[in-house]
């Protein structure tokens, strides 16, 4: 599995800033936290354009698909925040499977979310979407990067009344 301490300890670095404007562990921004991780699997999905059958164009941009990898793995970054998941703790590995089965294992898993919110289906999210940027092609060193980037926007957002 891939190392991603720096990146969740960018992602928790986040999550105290938006904190202190809102109380992120509110049944309430939960709820739309919920929300939003399937939406942006969505977003994810069709930057790859793995599904798009009909499309001459097979492949995504990849910094595109890499910015929208990164609102998944963070989104999945805070609810391992909000349910004391360590990096350290025993993961299972996932099944192999092609992007298209991947994606949609990732779907059952973050409904599953939806309607227990349970440590364990967090973990399984992280491996899945860690699974996910191996058949990307993503590296740590990508990850990081664009953690980096999408970061210093996040804040420049939350400070600017976005």
């Amino acid at each position: 599995m891939l190392k991603l301490e720096n990146i969740y300890t960018e992602t928790k670095h986040l999550n105290e800033l938006f904190s202190q404007q809102y109380d992120i562990k509110s049944p309430e921004i939960i709820r739309k936290y919920k929300l939003e991780l399937l939406v942006e699997f969505g977003e994810l999905a069709n930057e790859t354009r793995c599904f798009k059958f009909w499309s001459k164009r097979q492949k995504g941009d990849k910094e595109k698909v890499l910015e929208e990898y990164i609102d998944c793995l963070f989104m999945i970054l805070y609810f391992c925040n909000i349910n004391d998941v360590s990096l350290n703790e025993k993961f299972e590995l996932p099944e192999k499977t092609d992007l298209i089965d991947a994606f949609l294992k990732l779907y059952e898993y973050g409904l599953c979310l939806n309607k227990y919110m349970d440590k364990d289906i967090v973990k399984k999210l992280l491996v899945q979407i860690i699974y996910i940027s191996e058949l990307l092609d993503f590296d740590l060193t990508d990850l990081e990067e664009e953690t980096m980037r999408k970061s210093l926007v996040i804040q420049e957002r939350l400070s600017s009344d976005y």
